[in-house]
C-alpha cells in the first residue's frame, strides 16, 4: 500500500512587537542643562544652555512662545479662515515690541513651562493669551500652578518670574515680597480667573477642577498646601545671589522652589527669539 508523503508545516513566524516610539523630549530638556540642590528646605535648580544646541532648538522654543500668545486651536481656526500669512501677522500683533516687555513675557513663559516640566504642577491657563496691551505687564501672580494630591486635596504653586540681563539682590527681594503678599497665598482674584476660564471650556473635568478652586477661595485656602516658586532669567551667573537669597529665607515655612536660568547673551537672545516669531 502506498502512502502519500506529507510535508511538515512550518509554524508561522512570531510577529515582532511593534516598535514604540520614544516620547519626545520637551524642548527645555534638549536646550538646558540642570544642576539641582537644596538649601535648607528650598530646592534650587540652576539651568544653563547646553553647548552648541541653540540653533537646533530655537524654532521649538519659538513654537512654545507662540502657544502662550495664541492657543493651537485658535491658531488652526485662523489658518483655516485666513491662511498662514494672515495668522502669522495676527500673532505678531499680539507679541510685545519693547525689550522690557519681551524679556518679561519670556520669563513668564519659561516659568510656566518649568512649573509643569520640572516642578510637576499644571498651569491650566496661559496668562499671556489674555493680555489687553502687547507691551503691558499683567497684574497678579505671574504663575499659578495646581496639583491634586493622593487624597484629593489641592496644592498650589505661587510663582514670580524676573528677567534681567544682570540679576541683583534687589530684584530677588522684590520677587520675594510679591510671593509673601496675601499672607503667602495665591491671589484670590487670580484663582477665580482660572476657575472661570476652566468653566468656559465646557469640559466636565475642567468644571470639577474649577469647583475645587472656587471652594478653596471660599475657604480662604484652608486645607490647601501652598508652595512658592521664584524664577530668575538672567545673563549673569545667578548662583551666589540665589544661594544667598535662599539661605536668608531658611526660616520661611513654605518651600521656595528657585530656578536660575542663565543665558549669557540675554538681550541678544530675546531679540533673536521674538524677531523670528
Amino acid at each position: 500500500m502506498t502512502t502519500a508523503s506529507t510535508k511538515s508545516k512550518k509554524a508561522p513566524a512570531a510577529k515582532k512587537p511593534a516598535a514604540t516610539a520614544a516620547p519626545t523630549q520637551h524642548v527645555l530638556e534638549r536646550w538646558l542643562a540642570t544642576n539641582s540642590s537644596t538649601i535648607g528646605k528650598h530646592p534650587l535648580h540652576l539651568m544653563t544652555e547646553l553647548a552648541g544646541v541653540r540653533a537646533t532648538v530655537l524654532d521649538d522654543v519659538r513654537a512654545v512662545v507662540r502657544a502662550h500668545y495664541m492657543s493651537p486651536e485658535i491658531a488652526a481656526r485662523r489658518m483655516a479662515d485666513l491662511g498662514a500669512p494672515a495668522t502669522a501677522k495676527i500673532l505678531r500683533e499680539l507679541a510685545p515690541k519693547t525689550k522690557t516687555a519681551r524679556s518679561g513675557d519670556f520669563g513668564e513663559v519659561l516659568a510656566t513651562e518649568i512649573a509643569e516640566q520640572t516642578l510637576g504642577f499644571i498651569v491650566p491657563v496661559r496668562r499671556l493669551r489674555g493680555k489687553d496691551g502687547r507691551n503691558m505687564a499683567l497684574r497678579g501672580d505671574d504663575v499659578l500652578g495646581i496639583r491634586v494630591d493622593t487624597k484629593g486635596r489641592l496644592e498650589f504653586l505661587k510663582g514670580e518670574s524676573k528677567s534681567y540681563a544682570k540679576l541683583t539682590s534687589a530684584v530677588l527681594d522684590k520677587a520675594a515680597e510679591a510671593l509673601e503678599r496675601d499672607r503667602g497665598r495665591p491671589g484670590r482674584h487670580a484663582v477665580i480667573f482660572i476657575a472661570t476660564r476652566l468653566r468656559e471650556s465646557g469640559k466636565d473635568t475642567d468644571d470639577s477642577l474649577a469647583a475645587q478652586l472656587e471652594g478653596a477661595v471660599v475657604a480662604s485656602f484652608s486645607g490647601s498646601a501652598v508652595e512658592h516658586f521664584l524664577l530668575a532669567l538672567t545673563g549673569s551667573d545667578p548662583t551666589s545671589l540665589l544661594t544667598n537669597h535662599l539661605t536668608a529665607a531658611s526660616k520661611k515655612k513654605r518651600p521656595r522652589h528657585t530656578v536660575g536660568v542663565q543665558i549669557a547673551d540675554h538681550g541678544n537672545f530675546i531679540k533673536t527669539l521674538f524677531g523670528g516669531l
